[in-house]
């Protein structure tokens, strides 16, 4: 929305500096009442990735490497003789799901025992931070966090999958292997892991779009729920979830809450993550490199037969797009601003982008 950033460069150093010698951060600092949510830590890692994307400051980044280093290393303290994530210290809390209210949030088996949804948290976080290194040159590095996510994935997935239902659980006992609690939230964090053989995956998807009974994410966790459409191509599940904003105004809010009723906050930053997944996610308009060098532009529209937006870039200038479907043909309008270079994927197909304007007509997918 804004080029300037320096509030979310603060909250990334703040965290940073926030380290316990666990390796985990605290949730709030600087405070005077300490408090840790292991789960926001990794989701610490995750800012770290979005902002060397989204942002060209290599330098800013790299300095905090060693803080996401210390924070994954903090993580293997906590796993087991299984090789499985064990609750760690402090309030996992992971959202406020009606059926989780008695453990303030956190999911089954988050508070004190082996969570499905916290070790595919783990793996999915593994995955980004190496992607990170990777890009960053530090291919080491990036080979350790790939093995390591691969090995607590196929823990995971021994542990939680559940064949006759083609999900994974968020709790299994370890004598029994009995599964009584299934969620959207590890279906997605297993999904957007890449970690699944693709017969699970393709089982887990149909289920989470079609399982009327998995605990559904709430405002938070959504923002995940709608990645994992992303990645399945299913921008009408997405649409039809962002009814609860849409019910906002009508219900006499001006800004987004942090939870359903009752909410304990009325205008939370959380609640805002449809305006990233308009630009992201609906028109499409990602970073390709580190910094946001390069663009990649996949429109996904869904039930929408036209959407049009204006994204600033951290160099300058603005990414323009206009999309409109008219009998099954994508007419598409983009213009990047100078010196930024990309590609445009629609219905199979990639095209080169060049700075300018450059206006094309695609056929789509029946």
């Amino acid at each position: 929305m804004t080029r300037d950033d320096r509030l979310p460069r603060k909250a990334l150093r703040l965290f940073d500096v926030s380290r316990l010698a666990s390796g985990l951060t605290q949730s709030r600092y600087p405070s005077r009442v300490m408090q840790v949510i292991a789960p926001f830590s990794l989701w610490w890692v995750a800012m770290v990735a979005d902002y060397a994307l989204w942002r060209d400051d290599r330098t800013f980044v790299e300095s905090l490497m060693p803080g996401v280093r210390a924070t994954l290393e903090g993580f293997r303290r906590f796993l087991g003789p299984d090789g499985l994530l064990h609750a760690p210290e402090g309030w996992n809390v992971m959202d406020w799901v009606p059926a989780w209210s008695e453990d303030a949030g956190a999911p089954p088996e988050g508070a004190s025992g082996v969570s499905g949804l916290l070790n595919w948290q783990l793996v999915y976080v593994l995955t980004l931070a190496a992607d990170l290194e990777a890009r960053l040159g530090e291919q080491e590095l990036a080979a350790r966090y790939r093995r390591l996510a691969a090995e607590l994935a196929a823990r995971a997935t021994e542990t939680f999958w559940d064949e006759d239902r083609g999900l994974l659980a968020d709790d299994a006992d370890e004598y029994i292997r009995a599964r009584q609690h299934f969620s959207e939230h590890t279906q997605c964090m297993a999904i957007l892991s890449g970690q699944l053989d693709p017969a699970r995956r393709a089982r887990v998807a149909a289920a989470l779009l079609h399982d009327p009974d998995l605990a559904r994410t709430t405002i938070y966790f959504s923002h995940y729920l709608f990645e994992t459409y992303r990645e399945l191509g299913r921008l009408d599940a997405l649409v039809e979830r962002l009814g609860l904003w849409f019910d906002l105004a009508e219900r006499g809010f001006k800004t987004p809450v942090e939870s359903p009723e009752p909410s304990r906050s009325d205008c939370h930053a959380w609640g805002s993550h449809p305006l990233y997944h308009y630009f992201a996610t609906i028109l499409g308009i990602r970073p390709a490199s580190l910094g946001f060098r390069s663009v990649e532009i996949a429109p996904q529209l869904g039930p929408l037969t036209s959407a049009s937006g204006r994204l600033v870039h951290p160099a300058g200038g603005e990414i323009v797009v206009d999309f409109r479907l008219e009998d099954g043909i994508l007419h598409a309008s983009v213009t990047l601003p100078p010196g930024l270079t990309g590609t445009l994927r629609y219905a199979g197909q990639t095209l080169p982008l060049a700075e300018g304007t450059q206006e094309v007509s695609l056929v789509r997918e029946t």
